[in-house]
């Protein structure tokens, strides 16, 4: 048996010249590209051979920063400070009477928004060529005060209700009557009739059961026949 200093020997020129190596292969690569390219481009293949490619997705290293949700404050701190979501008037505290300058800023607010100076104006006739200007221009206005009273109803014990308007949700109006106390109107089942100066309009809520801010931005039918 040969010795360990013998075997550990490095191999004889004659074997390992003929061997391929990474060196000599970049070599071959950049004289065969010197031949071949042109004399602008060989100044760039030292540069161009270093060059490495990621084959996976490209992770950012900057973090991005998601927005904060937003918080809102839980029933107990809204007692605390004294804001109620919910309108109501378990302590009686919101009285018919001091909604009544509401209300009369309203008329003068409906009476711009559809643009006559007198009530008794408004168009009574589909004939009318103002008729379908005023119809989407009440489609679109607030109602937050106004005077109204269910005239009919699919729920016979909803007729008779009046009030004025406290709150306008996408399917209901609250109203606080002159007993002061607020009731539910539910709007797909009724037609209201809202009381102007010197003149009223009669309207069906099934109309209305859109949210206040996206009705007021919401081309509505001219060819569309309401009902009850």
């Amino acid at each position: 048996m040969k010795p360990s200093h013998e075997i550990c020997k490095p191999l004889p020129s004659e074997l390992t010249k003929q061997v391929n190596t990474s060196e000599t292969r970049e070599e071959f690569i950049v004289d065969f590209l010197k031949k071949r390219l042109p004399d602008s481009d060989v100044k760039g293949i030292s540069d161009e051979l270093t060059k490495t490619f990621i084959f996976d997705k490209l992770k950012s290293r900057v973090k991005k920063v998601k927005p904060k949700k937003k918080s809102f404050l839980n029933i107990r701190k809204q007692k605390l400070i004294g804001i109620n979501t919910d309108i109501g008037n378990k302590n009686g505290k919101l009285k018919y009477k001091d909604l009544l300058p509401i209300n009369k800023m309203w008329l003068e607010y409906i009476q711009q928004a559809i643009g006559f100076k007198s009530f008794k104006d408004l168009p009574t006739s589909s004939i009318d060529q103002r008729w379908e200007m005023v119809n989407q221009r009440l489609m679109k206005a607030d109602y937050h005060g106004a005077k109204i009273s269910v005239i009919r109803s699919k729920c016979p014990s909803l007729i008779g209700i009046t009030g004025l308007i406290v709150q306008d949700t996408k399917n209901t109006f609250r109203v606080i009557s002159e007993d002061n106390i607020i009731r539910t109107i539910p709007k797909p089942v009724v037609a209201i009739k809202i009381y102007l100066l010197g003149a009223s309009l009669e309207l069906f809520c099934k109309e209305f059961c859109i949210r206040p801010a996206e009705r007021a931005v919401k081309k509505f039918k001219a060819n569309h026949l309401a009902e009850l």
